[in-house]
């Protein structure tokens, strides 16, 4: 029998990833996960959140999207290596964007249902195939959905979420046990290197990237990598951020310069 998790988790759940079981009292906007799927929902949502980042294509929102939203698949690695009991079905995740004070683009929060289940006896491969079974039912789809629509490849929005989901998980293992700690470990280590590229219905693997090593200009002694893919922020700003992997060389050169000054 599941049991309604403690306050402590619920506040770990929206401090860090955003996730909350109550919708917020005020917001901007609200979508269901599943909506995302059909076209004119889509649309209205990207070209909504565009305005909010003087977006000129829609690409550039879908990019933001994709990067937003991998904080509820952090969230999921998360409560899948702590043992919980949720619901990712697309219909029954509510996206809210909400307001931020000082900052135009609204934040995103996720309302969805979990508990804490008796799942102490799961083995390594059950929690795993039910994390891969997230991504192929609720991410797969929408990027599908989000990329066709757009015009990108899958695999610019995939390298959003390579790059921010390890953000979170690394975020999160600082107050968990060891054992928590080593199953996010060995859980994102699994779908990033021991899946298949089928699995996500992709030709080539999805969270297989090549970031070089450049220079840090706030720490020389701390390595610095490239983004797995473009943001598209510099459509909008017309600047390359230092991380972009679409910078030439020399221009980065220039930009750590002007950092280190």
């Amino acid at each position: 029998m599941a049991v309604v998790m403690t306050n402590h988790a619920d506040s770990k759940a929206y401090e860090l990833f955003s996730v909350r079981m109550e919708p917020p009292v005020a917001y901007n906007m609200k979508h269901s996960a599943e909506s995302w799927l059909l076209q004119e929902n889509l649309s209205d949502f990207l070209t909504q959140y565009g305005r909010y980042m003087d977006a000129p294509s829609l690409d550039m929102p879908a990019m933001f999207w994709a990067n937003r939203y991998s904080r509820y698949f952090a969230f999921v690695h998360w409560a899948i290596a702590k043992g919980y009991e949720l619901d990712t079905a697309p219909e029954n995740v509510m996206v809210y964007n909400c307001e931020r004070p000082g900052i135009a683009e609204p934040a995103f929060e996720f309302q969805t249902s979990y508990s804490k289940a008796h799942r102490e006896f799961e083995t390594k491969e059950e929690r795993q195939q039910r994390l891969l079974s997230f991504y192929q039912n609720h991410v797969v789809p929408l990027f599908q959905a989000a990329a066709s629509y757009v015009g990108i490849r899958t695999r610019e929005l995939w390298g959003q979420v390579y790059h921010a989901v390890p953000y979170f998980i690394d975020l999160a293992k600082v107050t968990e046990s060891n054992e928590v700690q080593s199953f996010l470990e060995e859980d994102w280590e699994y779908i990033t290197t021991q899946t298949n590229p089928g699995d996500f219905e992709e030709k080539k693997h999805p969270f297989q990237y090549k970031c070089i090593a450049i220079p840090n200009p706030v720490d020389d002694d701390k390595p610095l990598y490239t983004k797995p893919t473009c943001c598209l922020a510099y459509k909008g700003s017309n600047r390359y951020c230092y991380r972009c992997p679409r910078m030439k060389p020399e221009q980065r050169d220039e930009y750590y310069q002007k950092y280190k000054e």
